[in-house]
């Protein structure tokens, strides 16, 4: 097959026998043509997900540097592709799921530190972002206006009383 260019990206031209990086939406329309082997990215193994586990679990205030859609590839991998993965699928699966269930968790406690203006989401995949978002935008919004009321009731109560540094004044 001759290369295509596309506005994103280059797919090479295509040689039988011949391994080639594209990008993974064509890899599985040629492997449900019966036209290739997917090799899985190098994090999608039984080792490299375990210590990512294990990273999740020590590292309470950190995330591990996973790929941003590795949900998603992983989904599609094990749906179409899980022929060609050389571990026990049905492991990797379950450490993918306690993967995504451990980072949640630390997410929620995260929540529990946010303030009006600064929330931390490093190495957070755009799925899980997606996922808090309802409740953080909310969060968010209710913690701007309980800054905004509070900073407000400071300045009436500045202008009521004055400001005077605590200093008292005899009058005598």
């Amino acid at each position: 097959m001759n290369g295509i260019e596309l506005i994103t990206d280059n797919i090479p031209s295509i040689r039988a026998m011949q391994r080639l990086s594209v990008p993974l939406w064509f890899a599985l329309i040629l492997k449900r043509q019966n036209k290739c082997s997917l090799v899985p990215p190098d994090w999608l193994n039984l080792k490299s997900l375990q210590d990512f586990y294990q990273y999740e679990v020590n590292e309470l205030t950190s995330f591990a540097k996973l790929p941003n859609n590795w949900l998603e590839q992983s989904k599609l991998i094990f749906e179409y592709a899980s022929d060609d993965i050389n571990d026990e699928v049905y492991k990797l699966k379950s450490l993918v799921q306690d993967l995504k269930e451990i980072r949640m968790i630390k997410v929620q406690k995260g929540l529990q530190l946010i303030n009006e203006s600064h929330l931390q989401l490093d190495n957070l995949s755009l799925l899980e972002i997606n996922e808090i978002r309802p409740f953080v935008v909310e969060i968010m919004g209710k913690l701007t206006s309980l800054d905004k009321s509070t900073s407000t009731g400071m300045e009436q109560d500045e202008m009521q009383y004055g400001d005077n540094d605590g200093d008292i004044e005899d009058d005598l």
